[in-house]
């Protein structure tokens, strides 16, 4: 869930797993905290948000995105199988937490 993603996932208007978020938020803390630009306040409501206000599924795209090589890239794949209330849920759920969490883009 680095900054990078986060962005490019935000500004094309697009946009887990482990249990009860607990390895997801892990993972997606872990890979926010990675970029070196994002706080770890910032990085753990980001988390917090998209573990307690998204479906499991799209959690699971998020971190499984943070595992490969090319994050921006598997995000756009996955996000064109989404369907239309999945996309809009990933969107609306990332656009606020971006804004209640006061990350800068």
């Amino acid at each position: 869930m680095k900054k990078v993603m986060f962005a490019s996932v935000l500004a094309m208007g697009l946009a887990a797993c482990g249990g009860g978020g607990g390895g997801a938020k892990a993972a997606l803390v872990q890979s926010c905290l990675e970029d070196g630009d994002t706080d770890e306040k910032t990085c753990t409501c980001m988390a917090d948000m998209a573990v307690e206000k998204l479906d499991p599924k799209l959690v699971n795209i998020i971190v499984e995105a943070t595992k490969a090589e090319d994050e921006d890239a598997y995000m756009m794949s996955k996000m064109g199988e989404l369907e239309p209330a999945e996309m809009t849920q990933f969107m609306t759920v990332m656009m606020g937490a971006a804004t209640e969490c006061g990350m800068e883009m």
